[in-house]
């Protein structure tokens, strides 16, 4: 029966068009779980927004910025609250966080002479020489947008267990600087580099 036929041929294509569908959801869906969308990264303004309003996410757990005035400077900024601090004098501040294994360490002081980062870095490469660990200097620049004049450097070093970065910011303040270091595993690295300059970015004067 021709028209029984040609019905048979309608439901057998159909049936395939179905079972082909299936198949190219599933692949679909499969390559979705072996490679998942990656998250946008933040772009810098809307990092330093999160710092500025207390709140940010930071490898993805929620972090709390509180303003804090740091020591006899008269300069504040936002800095994280599960860092706690565990030393305080007119001359540094230390900050720790035992599950992040980050410290930040600042520190007032009036230098003898102006050094540029072409000085700095040689004299640190020597440091690292003179007691056989390596050391790569990875970049340097200026932190903008930022009321004060403000130079950084980030280089990487050797440690027992690892890598470590090593983020130095230079904070030009009359005739006093501040020096801002934050270190920790190299592996965290791309996560608090932004949230980092945030931070340096929202420095301000301290009103008395």
């Amino acid at each position: 029966m021709p028209y029984l036929d040609e019905e048979i041929a309608k439901i057998e294509k159909q049936r395939r068009q179905e079972l082909r569908e299936k198949k190219e959801s599933k692949s679909h869906n499969q390559n979705l779980k072996e490679k998942p969308v990656m998250e946008q990264a933040p772009c810098p303004q809307e990092i330093l927004e999160g710092v500025r309003s207390g709140v940010l996410l930071v490898e993805g757990v929620e972090v709390i910025f509180e303003k804090t005035s740091i020591m006899q400077t008269g300069i504040s900024m936002m800095l994280p609250q599960d860092f706690v601090q565990t030393l305080e004098d007119s001359e540094h501040l230390v900050y720790s966080n035992e599950k992040l294994e980050m410290n930040l360490i600042l520190q007032w002081v009036k230098p003898i002479r102006a050094m540029s980062m072409g000085e700095f870095k040689e004299i640190m490469k020597k440091q690292f020489q003179s007691i056989e660990l390596a050391m790569n200097w990875m970049e340097d620049g200026d932190i903008t947008p930022c009321d004060f004049q403000t130079k950084y450097c980030v280089f990487s070093s050797s440690v027992a267990n690892g890598h470590i970065f090593n983020y130095q910011a230079f904070i030009e303040k009359d005739d006093h600087q501040l020096i801002f270091n934050v270190n920790g595993n190299l592996n965290r690295w791309s996560h608090w580099k932004p949230v980092v300059t945030g931070m340096l970015s929202s420095m301000e004067v301290t009103v008395s």
